[in-house]
C-alpha cells in the first residue's frame, strides 16, 4: 500500500475506484465498503483508493470537542494494509479545508487528483462545508461526469445500525462484547511496558504497567477485563485493570495494568498489544490488601473458566 498526502506534490493518479471516510474503528459496516472497493477495483482493473482525513474532522469543525478515537491514524494505516488497499490518500483536515464546498472537494480531490472512475460511499455519507454534500446532490452533480457511484447499505446487529459512535458508547459503558461484535474483531490498545510501583508482585499478582502509544485512543470504562495480550509475537491470556487504584491511592488519570497468566519474564520497554475480550467487574475500593488479594483470586478463576468455555 502506498500512502500519499494532499500536502505532497503528486501527479494525477491513474484511473481508480475510490471511497471516502474517516473510518474510525474500521467496523463491519466499513469492511463492507472496503470489500466493495476491492471488488470493483479488480473488476475494472483500477487502483483501489481510500481517501481519509487526519485529524478527525469533528475535532476541527467543533470547538472544544474532545473526541477519543477507536483507531488513531497509525493503527488505521495497519488495518488498511491488511485489507490490501492500493493507495491511502490522507487529507490534512484544517479549518481552511473544512470550508471547501462539496463540489470543490469532488472536483479538486476525487476528479482532478485521484481520477475516480467509480466512487463507493456509505449510505449516510456527507461531505463538504457543513456536510451539505449528500448522495442525492452528488448523483445529480455527476450526471455529466464519467464517474459511476455505488452506495453500500448499513450493517445491523439485532436490528440496530452499526456505527463508530455506537461502538464508542458501548466501550464507555464497559460493554466489550457488544463493541467487539460491531467491530468484527477484538477492541485493542497498543503500548509500552513501563516500570510501576511493583506493588502487584508483593501480593502475588505481578502486573505490567502499560503506557498507551497514542493519547487519542479511547479506553474502555474503568474496571477489570479478561484480555489476550500479544508480546514478542506470542499470545497470552490475562487480566487487565483500568482505573485509579482506589485501594492504594487515587491516580490522576486511569492506569492500565495487565496480569499475564502463567508468565514470569522481565518485559520492561517491550511493545504489547492488549485485546479486550470480556468485562469481569467494576473497579472497587477494598478495605484491606487481603480483601483485594481474595478478589483478584476470584477474578482469575472466573477469567480462566471463561477462557475454557469460550476461547479454547
Amino acid at each position: 500500500m502506498q500512502i500519499v498526502k494532499n500536502t505532497d506534490k503528486i501527479k494525477k493518479f491513474d484511473k481508480s475506484v475510490v471511497t471516502i471516510g474517516t473510518f474510525d474503528g474500521l467496523h463491519i459496516g466499513h469492511l463492507e465498503i472496503l470489500k466493495e472497493l476491492n471488488s470493483k477495483a479488480k473488476k475494472y482493473g483500477c487502483f483501489s483508493v481510500v481517501v481519509t482525513f487526519d485529524p478527525h474532522p469533528r475535532t476541527i469543525v467543533l470547538d472544544n470537542y474532545n473526541l477519543k478515537l477507536l483507531t488513531p491514524l497509525e493503527e488505521k494505516i495497519k488495518y488498511f494494509e491488511k485489507l490490501e488497499v492500493d493507495f491511502l490518500y490522507i487529507i490534512k483536515f484544517t479549518k481552511e479545508f473544512s470550508k471547501k464546498t462539496y463540489k470543490n472537494f469532488f472536483n479538486d480531490i476525487i476528479i482532478n487528483q485521484v481520477n475516480a472512475k467509480h466512487l463507493i460511499l456509505g449510505y449516510d455519507h456527507k461531505f463538504g462545508n457543513d456536510r451539505k454534500g449528500d448522495l442525492n446532490k452528488l448523483v445529480e452533480y455527476t450526471k455529466d461526469k464519467d464517474v459511476e457511484i455505488s452506495v453500500v447499505g448499513p450493517k445491523k446487529i439485532n436490528g440496530h445500525i452499526v456505527s463508530s459512535t455506537k461502538i464508542r458508547d458501548a466501550l464507555l459503558e464497559g460493554n466489550i462484547k457488544e463493541a467487539n461484535k460491531m467491530l468484527g474483531k477484538d477492541y485493542s490498545c497498543e503500548g509500552t511496558v513501563e516500570e510501576g510501583s511493583k506493588r502487584g508482585r508483593t501480593i502475588g499478582f505481578p502486573t505490567a504497567n502499560i503506557s498507551i502509544c497514542n493519547n487519542e485512543k479511547l479506553l474502555p470504562k474503568n474496571g477489570v477485563y479478561l484480555v489476550k495480550v500479544v508480546l514478542d509475537s506470542e499470545k497470552y491470556f490475562g487480566l487487565t485493570n483500568i482505573g485509579l487504584r482506589p485501594t492504594f491511592n487515587n491516580a490522576i488519570k486511569p492506569i492500565i495494568e495487565v496480569y499475564i497468566f502463567d508468565f514470569n519474564k522481565n518485559i520492561y520497554g517491550k511493545k504489547i498489544v492488549v485485546h479486550f475480550l470480556e468485562r469481569i467487574r467494576d473497579e472497587k475500593k477494598f478495605t484491606s490488601v487481603d480483601e483485594l488479594k481474595e478478589k483478584i483470586k476470584e477474578d482469575v478463576n472466573k477469567a480462566k473458566e471463561t477462557i475454557k468455555r469460550n476461547f479454547k
